[in-house]
């Protein structure tokens, strides 16, 4: 019989920048992990593409509407054992105020403290990326 190996499910994030500090958001209770902090964003949905998903996440979490023109792609990778291909962009400019509207906290932070806060695991890669690439986020150190 052959072995069928389960799909990966696509996750958009988005590292939001105001003031040179950076946006985490809290994953809420009863969602797996609640209480750990991570980046914006989720699931896409099928027939999405990526800056689709994105935007509806963001509107559906924060209530925020990014500006698609100032949206940059930054990086992705695959978590195996939790079968997630993240994909990570960055934006400096969007409409509304934040408003969490799943119940999680939000808490705007400088790259600086960023080990201080406790972050998903999945996100570990995505900060060895951003302090090795310290001209994309200059001032937010």
């Amino acid at each position: 019989m052959p072995i069928i190996e389960a799909k990966f499910q696509d996750v958009v994030a988005c590292i939001l920048v105001k003031k040179n500090k950076i946006l985490i958001s809290s994953r809420p209770y009863p969602k797996i992990f609640h209480g750990y902090y991570e980046f914006p964003g989720g699931k896409i949905l099928p027939g999405e593409f990526f800056i689709e998903s994105l935007y509806r996440e963001l509107k559906e979490e924060l209530d925020l509407k990014i500006n698609l023109k100032k949206v940059i792609f930054l990086t992705n990778y695959s978590i195996r054992i939790r079968k997630i291909n993240l994909y990570f962009f960055y934006c400096t400019s969007w409409k509304g105020e934040i408003k969490a509207k799943e119940g999680q906290k939000f808490k705007w932070i400088k790259l600086s403290n960023m080990k201080q806060h406790n972050l998903l695991s999945s996100n570990q890669r995505l900060l060895k990326f951003i302090f090795s690439s310290r001209h994309l986020f200059p001032a937010c150190y």
